[in-house]
């Protein structure tokens, strides 16, 4: 499971701010999205949605906390067509709003 748990890696890599979807990423890999869950799950222990989630915020958060870019701009960078959008999911996935996270973790 290795090697299609890299491939899906390098796929995610270059199209989170694409889809976010699973069903998206096992079209491209030639996978069904059940196969590509078992992959992942194997591999990190989570499943594939869990997994393209914390890769959004792990680039949401670095965006908040080491680039001077508006919401707005983080949003768009992510792909998300509206900022209300971003704040939506950053608030489910981390408690924080952006504006709240990055005043409570930038120095």
């Amino acid at each position: 499971y290795l090697k299609e748990f890299i491939k899906f890696q390098g796929l995610l890599e270059k199209n989170y701010i694409k889809s976010k979807k699973v069903q998206y990423y096992a079209n491209k890999l030639g996978f069904s999205s059940k196969k590509l869950n078992t992959i992942v799950q194997f591999i990190a222990n989570k499943s594939a949605k869990v997994f393209i989630d914390d890769v959004v915020i792990i680039k949401a958060k670095n965006y908040l906390l080491h680039s001077n870019l508006s919401i707005k701009e983080v949003s768009f960078k992510l792909g998300f067509k509206d900022p209300a959008n971003l704040c939506k999911y950053f608030k489910k996935h981390t408690k924080f709003t952006p504006e709240a996270y990055r005043k409570r973790y930038t120095v």
